[in-house]
């Protein structure tokens, strides 16, 4: 269930669109909304309390100043744009087993009773799966929009970069610049989580 942050002046998400990540290959939907709430300077305006995520909790991943690095996150959490009618769900650890449905039952009833206008769901897929038949649903009367990447495991901070342009492009969040890829990618604010992304470095006393 969503649960507001004290003070927050923002829980009437009427017509507002939500933004969220699939939990896939490369973990490049959650890279993407990051990318997203940094960029937009997105503020917390709650939670997801369930269990059918596994619990996890670290500092700050969008941290700007030593004050704010000290805060806390959590596995679930919502962001929003006011001004341009965005709301971001945040999901950064994976289902438990068997506990998948239940969660998407516990969202589509915010979903509902928030009045969403409609869901857009960033995803990914093993390259060597080219095969959209898996994507269906929809059936409960929310319009769904599916950004699907397609990728392999690695370093998958371009393809996050790649789908965040995408996204963009069905849902403007920035004002374009250039058509090249390169300067287009360099719209986007890498959150200072990334500094970690694929660990502290290996130790000098190893060599």
């Amino acid at each position: 269930m969503f649960v507001s942050c004290d003070g927050c002046a923002c829980s009437d998400f009427k017509g507002f669109t939500l933004l969220m990540p699939a939990v896939s290959v490369g973990n490049v939907g959650q890279l993407a909304i990051d990318l997203v709430i940094s960029t937009l300077h997105m503020p917390r305006v709650g939670y997801f309390y369930t269990d059918c995520l596994v619990p996890m909790v670290g500092n700050n991943p969008y941290a700007t100043t030593e004050e704010d690095a000290t805060e806390l996150c959590i596995n679930a959490e919502v962001y929003a744009a006011t001004s341009k009618e965005l709301v971001v769900l945040q999901i950064r650890s994976p289902f438990i087993k068997n506990k998948y449905r239940l969660f998407c039952q516990i969202l589509l009833s915010w979903v509902k009773n928030s009045g969403f206008s409609k869901i857009v769901l960033l995803s990914s897929s093993h390259a060597y799966q080219r095969n959209d038949q898996q994507l269906h649903g929809c059936s409960k009367g929310i319009p769904l929009v599916v950004l699907l990447k397609f990728c392999s495991e690695g370093d998958n901070i371009p393809d996050a970069f790649a789908l965040a342009d995408y996204l963009n492009e069905t849902l403007p969040l920035i004002a374009p610049q250039s058509t090249t890829s390169q300067a287009k990618s360099s719209r986007w604010k890498i959150p200072s989580s990334w500094k970690l992304l694929f660990g502290s470095g290996l130790p000098s006393s190893l060599f």
